[in-house]
């Protein structure tokens, strides 16, 4: 397994952290008096590990165990945002 790093990987990186860190910030404000503060914030990194290793893949399947990481994310975070 490893990570492949090219201009477009780089651009996509790029991407993905300018953009996770704009929600961060704006979910620090959002969520300042919720009880699940720290569990959002850890799905919220899980999400951005989990998008960057499906950016930085290098093979199929560390794309797929990232690809499954954002799907399980997203499932987290809806989850959370309903309250399940």
């Amino acid at each position: 397994m490893s990570f492949w790093y090219d201009p477009l990987s780089a651009a996509m990186t790029l991407m993905v952290t300018f953009v996770g860190t704009l929600i961060h910030i704006y979910s620090i404000g959002y969520m300042h008096k919720d009880p699940g503060y720290w569990r959002f914030f850890s799905y919220m990194n899980l999400f951005m590990f989990s998008m960057l290793t499906l950016v930085l893949a290098d093979n199929f399947l560390l794309m797929f165990i990232g690809w499954e990481g954002v799907g399980l994310c997203s499932y987290l975070l809806i989850a959370f945002c309903i309250k399940i």
